[in-house]
């Protein structure tokens, strides 16, 4: 029996450890790999037909990497479907902006680690450009080589160079003009029976004008019998930002919730002038408390049943 015993556990062994060296080698050769980070991530222009506008980004290869990333920048439009995700290809006139863009700096180069560049831009801008939204994303792809030593690498040994990463910097510009701002707020809820997970309140927003805009999406919790919030997030509240001509679909929840309780909550959404609010009392309750109330309301039941059946046969006899 305990050969038997020790076997298993032999095999056992040789099962983990087969399992985790890949797993360990995939990991050092991540944390030795390549990086890329921009910041900011995106940001807000204001356009004037006829006049150029100029923006900046930057670029940095962190210290946490072992070596130095070579980069090219592009530019493309993008939009968001129905689904709030970002497709990176043109939609009617709102990608326009991605003819205006020129670049101050060149759009190729090498970041060693720790190193910092500051990508500046210029938009021009043309007489004619129609008022409204323009969405531009301003796309930098690392690669482990420069495009010279991937061809000559691809001609000595064959290796195939790959693309590392691929870090967008997104522009919403507004150009001046007949700008239409104005949007709808719809099916905002807040469930009122929990079984588990998060409070959480949701809704969908629609750009109804020719520009994007910022929704704000706020969560205020009480308890029951108390006007004292237990959580609010008004002075940083969840926003997004909606493209013109979308809907977009949006959840607010309290990270915190206990798994039991009886709770006031007021979630309220705005966006252009549209404004919906839902206050609701919501029970918090896992599925083991639910059946121990039933049991214990059906044992009171069977007991005051057995009771009078007690009764009416003494008084019987």
């Amino acid at each position: 029996m305990n050969k038997y015993i020790k076997n298993v556990l032999r095999w056992i062994g040789l099962s983990v450890l087969t399992f985790l060296v890949p797993v360990l080698s995939a990991s050092s050769v991540f944390a030795d790999g390549y990086a890329l980070t921009v910041s900011p991530m995106s940001q807000k222009m204001i356009l004037n037909p006829g006049e150029v506008a100029e923006g900046s980004f930057k670029i940095s290869n962190p210290a946490s990497s072992t070596h130095d990333t070579y980069y090219e920048i592009e530019v493309e439009p993008f939009y968001k479907n129905d689904n709030n995700e970002f497709v990176f290809q043109t939609e009617g006139d709102m990608g326009e902006i991605v003819k205006w863009i020129t670049f101050d700096v060149p759009t190729s180069g090498k970041l060693s680690p720790n190193e910092v560049k500051e990508i500046t831009f210029k938009v021009n801008v043309p007489k004619d450009a129609p008022a409204g939204g323009q969405y531009a994303s301003i796309a930098t792809t690392s690669k482990s080589k420069s495009s010279d030593e991937e061809d000559e690498s691809a001609a000595t040994d064959g290796t195939t160079i790959k693309e590392i990463r691929r870090m967008a910097h997104l522009v919403y510009a507004e150009v001046t003009g007949a700008t239409i701002k104005t949007g709808e707020v719809f099916d905002a809820k807040v469930p009122s029976f929990l079984l588990s997970g998060k409070i959480t309140g949701s809704s969908s927003v629609k750009n109804t004008g020719n520009v994007h805009g910022t929704a704000t999406y706020k969560l205020q919790v009480f308890p029951l019998f108390s006007s004292e919030e237990i959580y609010t997030n008004e002075e940083n509240p969840d926003t997004a930002t909606v493209l013109p001509n979308r809907t977009v679909y949006s959840e607010s929840s309290w990270d915190e919730t206990p798994m039991v309780g009886i709770f006031n909550v007021v979630y309220t959404v705005e966006f252009e002038g549209a404004k919906a609010e839902v206050k609701k009392m919501v029970i918090v309750c896992p599925v083991w408390l639910l059946f121990l109330i039933v049991f214990i309301i059906a044992a009171i039941i069977i007991y005051f049943v057995a009771r009078a059946r007690r009764r009416s046969k003494a008084n019987a006899d």
